[in-house]
């Protein structure tokens, strides 16, 4: 069998993505993820308005999501690394997530130094 056989089709096979803007009600997918800290497999994806306040990311929103976690409460928030994608960023709290450049499905990542959850126990 060829490479030519392996791909034959019978027509087109349009890719509708499901998850565009539109579908959310102006609002943006965002995920969020706490590096080093795997109780979480992965990162969340919530649907919030491109207005939201990054402020409101700290205060409401990630207490919400790792609030469980029993390092959760000794986050120093004036120390964390913060990461759009795999580009660095320091957020000020009073602008959006559009000031930002936040948008539909990006990944903010942030880092707690002082904390590494299970790594600093393991040693992964």
């Amino acid at each position: 069998m060829t490479a030519k056989d392996m791909f034959r089709h019978i027509g087109d096979y349009p890719m509708i993505q499901q998850d565009t803007e539109d579908k959310f009600h102006g609002k943006h997918l965002l995920y969020l993820h706490w590096e080093n800290h795997p109780m979480f497999a992965a990162p969340f994806c919530i649907p919030v308005p491109r207005t939201l306040p990054f402020g409101a990311v700290i205060m409401e929103v990630l207490p919400e999501l790792y609030g469980e976690h029993p390092e959760f409460e000794d986050i120093d928030w004036k120390s964390v690394q913060w990461f759009n994608s795999n580009k660095r960023f320091i957020p000020d709290v009073g602008k959006s997530l559009e000031h930002h450049g936040i948008g539909h499905k990006s990944l903010i990542r942030f880092r707690t130094p002082a904390l590494e959850g299970i790594r600093a126990e393991t040693g992964f």
